[in-house]
């Protein structure tokens, strides 16, 4: 909820930071981490679920993993604007690939933190997109328990 670059949330700011945070689903994130680790053959970086996906690489290789040459350059390092464009470039590659506009985070959800719980709608977007599409690799279930409305 809180980044150390940006002055206190406050007043109806803090109250909605307050219940995006309430949303996050710790077993629907370590599910869709399982997910994408078999899909890419490999753990995300290290750290928690939100700064391993911050630079939006390794939602670039995800993409890429299901739909070859989706996101054509992949910045592992650089200034914010340069790998925010891999976030940007992500959600990109998922309009081409099929995946409903409205399942899509926003840059800023994951950059700075600020919807983790739509970060991870948007990775079970994909799943499900993927499979509609006749994708072999692995399934991404989300148990009935487990849904909320982010």
């Amino acid at each position: 909820m809180a980044d150390t670059n940006r002055a206190a949330l406050s007043g109806i700011a803090y109250d909605i930071a307050k219940k995006v945070d309430k949303n996050r689903d710790p077993e629907a994130e370590a599910k869709a981490v399982a997910w994408m680790t078999e899909v890419l053959g490999k753990a995300p970086p290290a750290g928690t679920y939100e700064d391993s996906l911050k630079n939006g690489a390794y939602l670039c290789e995800l993409i890429n993993a299901i739909a070859p040459n989706s996101v054509k350059k992949i910045h592992q390092k650089g200034q914010a604007f340069t790998v925010m464009q891999n976030i940007e470039a992500f959600q990109k590659a998922l309009v081409a690939y099929g995946v409903p506009a409205e399942d899509l985070f926003q840059t800023v959800d994951l950059w700075e933190k600020r919807n983790i719980p739509a970060v991870t709608k948007t990775i079970y977007a994909l799943s499900r997109t993927a499979e509609k599409q006749g994708w072999s690799g692995p399934k991404l279930q989300l148990d009935q328990h487990l849904v909320k409305d982010f």
